[in-house]
């Protein structure tokens, strides 16, 4: 049963309000706005994609397309972590004017980051129905990578952002991690790059089915195996369940550490 510190019913339009804080905050004084959401992926699509070109054998079909989505999915992903872990910390002044639910501060994080990946997907979609590769049923296994992936990283970032409040070195873990993630992840090749040997290691990151998701849903890649998907959806739902937990437990120490 989970505590009062994650039930936020009466507390919603304060998540809303740090939600739109969040996107405001952004792009504040920026010329291009929300622009930026799809401008970012794309400058980073075109330069990674004019190099690794040179580095990969086989070519990957609809290349830029394929590596176009999981960059779009990383920024989420990692951007979401890095600063919802520092967020308790960030607000310790409006934590210790005020009492509410203390899960509203990284969940409004991780709903910005959601909402600048919604719009950038969609986006994305247009070009993509070109290509005759999206159907009913790859809409589906879309919708169920969304579910996922915002599943691991809400679990993930409640976890580091609690532990971050008593052991600041997590914040530093996390962003090293986050580097070495990012090469451990089917994003610039596709999993059947990867020798056989080391196989058991991209079983591990739940990124991995979520990204083979969504490249089957919008491109018809291949599907995750059926081994894969247990071990990564068994992952998720343990980091989902731990993050609260932790997050709960740790929550009403948070006035005594920052």
């Amino acid at each position: 049963m989970l505590s009062t510190n994650i039930k936020f019913g009466n507390f919603t339009d304060l998540l809303i309000g740090l939600t739109e804080k969040e996107l405001r905050t952004r792009y504040k004084f920026t010329v291009l706005g929300f622009f930026w959401i799809a401008l970012n992926p794309i400058l980073q699509m075109l330069i990674i994609g004019f190099v690794f070109t040179f580095f990969i054998r086989n070519p990957i079909e609809n290349y830029y397309y394929y590596l176009f989505i999981g960059l779009l999915v990383w920024n989420f992903f990692s951007l979401s972590l890095t600063r919802a872990t520092q967020s308790i910390v960030w607000e310790r002044t409006l934590i210790k004017k005020a009492a509410f639910p203390k899960v509203v501060i990284p969940l409004s994080i991780v709903l910005s980051n959601l909402f600048h990946l919604i719009i950038a997907m969609t986006i994305f979609a247009i070009p993509v129905s070109f290509l005759g590769t999206i159907s009913f049923e790859g809409i589906i296994y879309i919708f169920l990578a969304f579910l996922l992936l915002l599943t691991f990283t809400i679990g993930a970032s409640l976890l580091t952002s609690a532990l971050n409040v008593r052991y600041r070195d997590i914040n530093f873990f996390v962003q090293a991690l986050i580097m070495i993630w990012f090469y451990a992840t089917p994003i610039i090749y596709t999993l059947s790059m990867i020798p056989y040997k080391f196989y058991w290691l991209w079983r591990l990151n739940p990124m991995t089915s979520i990204l083979q998701l969504l490249q089957h849903g919008f491109l018809n890649q291949p599907l995750p195996g059926i081994g894969m998907f247990t071990i990564n959806l068994v992952i998720i739902a343990a980091v989902f369940t731990l993050g609260i937990i932790i997050f709960n437990k740790e929550g009403n120490n948070f006035d005594d550490w920052i």
